[in-house]
């Protein structure tokens, strides 16, 4: 191509640039699939492109039940009408598509770039210099005709943005602060779809403000095995929760940078995950560790897929072409997912870690991973370089700089002169910070606010909370622990004995922010509140409020509030600590336990609150002084001491419903963690609340502390009436579940129902397991006291899927009848609230 032809080129695309930026935001058109543009997209259906919705005629009158109900009991009705929600909506669920402006922009600059300058699209850093405050971007790269084509700048934002990683486009002063959200298993339990796209709108536009266009987040590993140090970066133990999560976080996101799910996929194990390999069969990797990373390729239109560091089935993630060619990449036809977004590896994720290898190998794994689907290579250029590239499969080269690019003219922001984000950021850059952003922070207190868990409160006879005007003086106690961190340059804002090198956490006054890895929060300390001050705060002028970290601190308090939990030493990512990131056992770290003992002992009013990335022992539920309520506030955030003190005072009410469910330490020593490094470990179809169902089925007794979804309120809420709209589908409806909820208390509240599905009974033909149940639907509603509401648990269809046979089988519906049971968590159903839907299949 001549210099005319190229400078003709470079003219087009920057008209069609502007047209993008005059159009709608990125990821928002409705053009190539997706749900029909204008209203709810409650008639579409999974992967495909607007569905008719597939409801049989109405049937007025008619009802079914699972089982006999009791004598008397209201039976179901049925009669047919579309509900807009907040499951199925095209303000929570963005499918993705781009623009013919888009595909004529990337065309344009593709017939324009050399071989090797279409190879610059897929590198990191130059590995040379080996430097690791420089590891978070993939290089602007000048094209000859076109300009600068912008890089790639990552940020990680699970929790908020992680700016203490250095990078060559702003200077650090050392503080590097940015609001800090709860963490996700936190924000699972508030179960509200809209919250979490505000907080990936909010986070989004933070990284926007900080000069990225990437979002490492969201992280969307499934809680096989509560041991797992990273459980905090995760919305739980269930596929569609998280996958509904990460969907709505993603569309908020998404209205600011690319953002980058991760890790895909099987990443349960932080010990040397680099080395980790997870056996399962194709049934469990299809509907177990993939369906939730379908979910947000296909609802979200997410941009990006981080490949985990482990092997799936004895092949490196960054190599496995079924990975991310078959499942990933594949047509839906064909049973795969149609992600048409970029694939990038974890960092140092390719076979070699961090090791230069010989030209033979870094051919040779080059060759592999190109094959197999991965674009991008981060941080350094280990494998991918422009002589690597030059000899790998031209078509999986174009391929893969075709996504890229299509991702950079998405969201409008491929030339160096363009904006960082197709919408102006509200918040700002100052220095190395951003600049405290009051609406962030009033979201991250709701956020902890809905998603705190009340797990017990006092006995049936007597509540400890909310805590009455009777109650003149509080102690918020909590141990001084200390732990260390391998990096010291991680440790802010952390206080760090100079003797020592410990950092010191201090439970009744510090902000839990959970783990100081690659998901760090920086926050500004006068802008954090821990628990003391919250509550503090909120107990206002007539009641006094002391702070201790000793039981003498509580002898004259009239109710006590005791903090308990881990630290970054106790669990987080791997190489963070130096024994890893695992957990050993569900125990608090050692003196915890005693001292919440001791405490009871005083006979006093005690609230013990827990904060930590997912279940632990709670061995004080048995103590002698029943005056006793718990909480799980998990990792809280910047403003997680404010809510409590709003929970605990009444002034806000408990919501939170666990997104995992609690076994006691008994029953979990029965589910193994890991295996061995020669053998790899056995991911089985069963964890979690679906292997507990699976046992109480085979007659075996299962010993839990709460069901999964368990959470208590204020209030009292009763249900009745499930409305199932229609007796018989087909695989493409949505059908409209509702269920009357009533409070019966005198305090306002939210509450949670939750929707489970049994399939038909197993025939012969099926090959594979079943679960005895699964979650397949959820809806959080404000109740008045004294209130009735209707809430919508829309059921998809096409979500009850099944995988049969091995890498070359395929999705299936069963026919059949499907008991359907609304509840407030796992165990709980009753007759009125159980009925039955049959679904034709074919």
């Amino acid at each position: 191509m001549n210099g005319s032809q190229r400078r003709d080129a470079r003219s087009l695309i920057a008209s069609l640039v502007g047209l993008l930026l005059l159009g709608s935001c990125a990821g928002h058109s409705t053009q190539n699939g997706g749900y029909p543009s204008g209203g709810s997209a409650g008639n579409a259906t999974l992967g495909s492109p607007g569905g008719s919705g597939g409801i049989d005629e109405p049937s007025s009158g008619a009802s079914s039940s699972a089982g006999a109900p009791e004598p008397g009991t209201m039976l179901p009705q049925f009669g047919c009408h579309a509900v807009a929600s907040q499951q199925f909506d095209l303000a929570h669920m963005q499918p993705y598509s781009v623009s013919p402006e888009v595909s004529r922009a990337v065309d344009a600059a593709l017939s324009t770039m050399s071989a090797a300058e279409k190879a610059t699209q897929m590198l990191g850093v130059p590995v040379a210099a080996k430097d690791f405050t420089d590891i978070n971007r993939s290089p602007d790269v000048t094209v000859a005709g076109l300009g600068t084509i912008r890089g790639y700048w990552y940020r990680n934002g699970d929790r908020g943005v992680n700016l203490s990683d250095g990078q060559p486009n702003r200077t650090s002063d050392g503080n590097d602060f940015a609001t800090a959200f709860p963490a996700e298993s936190l924000r699972a339990a508030a179960w509200d779809l809209d919250l979490e796209k505000r907080i990936g709108e909010a986070i989004g536009d933070e990284i926007a403000a900080s000069l990225n266009n990437v979002a490492l987040a969201p992280s969307m590993d499934i809680v096989r095995h509560p041991y797992w140090g990273r459980t905090q970066d995760s919305y739980g133990e269930d596929s569609y929760l998280i996958g509904r999560m990460a969907s709505a976080f993603t569309v908020g996101v998404q209205e600011y940078v690319v953002a980058c799910a991760k890790n895909f996929v099987a990443n349960n194990i932080e010990k040397n995950r680099s080395a980790q390999n997870a056996l399962m069969n194709e049934q469990t990797l299809r509907e177990i560790y993939t369906r939730h990373f379908e979910m947000v390729v296909q609802d979200a239109g997410v941009g990006c897929i981080g490949a985990a560091y482990n092997q799936v089935n004895s092949q490196k993630s960054t190599q496995n072409a079924h990975l991310l060619r078959d499942i990933l990449k594949g047509r839906p036809d064909r049973g795969g997912m149609g992600f048409q977004g970029f694939v990038i590896s974890d960092w140092w994720g390719m076979p070699g870690d961090q090791n230069v290898l010989d030209e033979r190998s870094t051919q040779k794994l080059t060759n592999e991973a190109v094959q197999a689907g991965l674009d991008i290579e981060v941080p350094w250029t280990l494998h991918f370089s422009a002589a690597t590239l030059a000899h790998a499969d031209p078509l999986s080269v174009d391929d893969a700089v075709r996504r890229v690019l299509t991702q950079k003219f998405r969201f409008a922001t491929a030339y160096a002169s363009d904006p960082w984000s197709p919408h102006a950021p509200s918040s700002s850059l100052s220095n190395s910070s951003i600049t405290a952003n009051a609406d962030h922070e009033a979201l991250a207190e709701r956020a902890a606010l809905e998603a705190a868990v009340l797990l017990r409160n006092g006995s049936e006879d007597q509540a400890v909370l909310p805590l009455t005007s009777a109650v003149k003086k509080i102690a918020v106690l909590g141990l001084d622990q200390q732990f260390k961190l391998v990096t010291s340059g991680w440790q802010h804002p952390c206080a760090v004995d100079p003797d020592t090198g410990y950092c010191h956490f201090v439970f009744a006054t510090d902000a839990a922010l959970g783990d100081r890895a690659s998901g760090r929060v920086n926050v500004d300390p006068a802008r954090a509140v821990g628990p003391f001050a919250g509550i503090a705060q909120a107990a206002g002028a007539e009641r006094i409020v002391t702070r201790g970290s000793t039981v003498d601190a509580a002898t004259d308090a009239d109710a006590i509030v005791v903090v308990v939990g881990c630290t970054p030493g106790d669990e987080g990512e791997e190489f963070e600590i130096f024994e890893g990131g695992d957990r050993k056992s569900l125990d608090l770290p050692p003196g915890q336990n005693d001292f919440v003992e001791s405490v009871l002992d005083l006979q006093k009013p005690t609230v013990i609150i827990v904060e930590s990335g997912s279940i632990v022992n709670l061995p004080w539920l048995s103590h002698q002084n029943p005056n006793q309520a718990t909480i799980w506030a998990g990792y809280g955030g910047q403003r997680g001491g404010a809510a409590l003190g709003q929970l605990l005072f009444g002034a806000a009410n408990f919501s939170g419903k666990m997104p995992l469910a609690w076994p006691t330490q008994a029953t979990l020593d029965e589910l193994p963690f890991k295996g061995t490094p020669e053998e790899g470990t056995r991911m089985g179809y069963f964890f979690g609340y679906r292997e507990y169902d699976r046992r109480k089925a085979a007659g075996e007794s299962v010993d839990l502390v709460f069901p999964f979804g368990h959470g208590e309120s204020y209030s009292k809420f009763h249900y009745s009436h499930l409305q199932i709209p229609c007796e018989r589908v087909t695989k493409d409806a949505i059908v409209d579940i509702s269920v009357e909820i009533e409070n019966t208390s005198e305090f306002d509240g939210d509450e949670v129902a939750m929707l489970f599905v049994e399939p038909p009974p197993k025939s012969a033909a099926i090959t594979g397991d079943r679960p005895v149940k699964e979650l397949k639907g959820f809806a959080r509603v404000s109740v008045k006291a004294g209130q009735t509401v209707t809430a919508h648990l829309p059921l998809r269809i096409a979500d009850l899927r099944r995988w049969e046979g091995d890498e070359e089988g395929r999705w299936l519906i069963d026919s059949g009848v499907y008991s359907l049971f609304v509840g407030k968590n796992a165990d709980d159903a009753q007759s009125p609230t159980r009925g039955m839907l049959t679904v034709a299949a074919d």
